[in-house]
């Protein structure tokens, strides 16, 4: 069925299925918030694709970019410094996360003037998180944990 003539749910079902095909998956990814999150989410979505979607202006979506166990270390690192929350939440608890990407994350919360609550519990589950980083954590933010 041609990807124009499919409902809403049927483009969802389809960006999120692991067989669809990279042409498709491209096609998809300009298409609904929902079905570009869904495409987000598919682990056989091309890098560049992922890429792209990491400028989305719906959060979910590039929240989704985080959690697809494809995307590459670099795309994490750019997002841990993300503008949402969520997103740099995401980045913290993703197990394929390194120990210098959650330092950047915590680097950047602390620069805040109001670091985020669920970022920072996040960081401090994580246990690739150096164990000062940790101390630094109940230090600074003792009553966020």
């Amino acid at each position: 069925m041609d990807l124009k003539n499919m409902t809403l749910n049927e483009r969802i079902n389809r960006a999120a299925n692991p067989a669809t095909s990279e042409n498709n998956l491209q096609e998809l990814a300009r298409n609904h918030y929902r079905v570009r999150a869904a495409v987000a989410e598919n682990p056989s979505t091309p890098i560049q694709v992922l890429r792209n979607l990491t400028k989305d202006e719906a959060w979910i979506v590039i929240r989704n970019v985080t959690e697809n166990p494809s995307t590459p270390e670099g795309t994490l690192r750019n997002l841990a410094t993300d503008k949402y929350g969520a997103v740099r939440c995401s980045v913290a608890e993703n197990p394929t996360s390194s120990s210098k990407i959650l330092g950047r994350i915590l680097d950047f919360e602390t620069s805040l003037k109001v670091p985020n609550n669920y970022v920072i519990k996040a960081l401090y589950k994580n246990d690739k998180l150096p164990y000062i980083a940790k101390v630094i954590i109940e230090t600074l933010f003792g009553d966020m944990l």
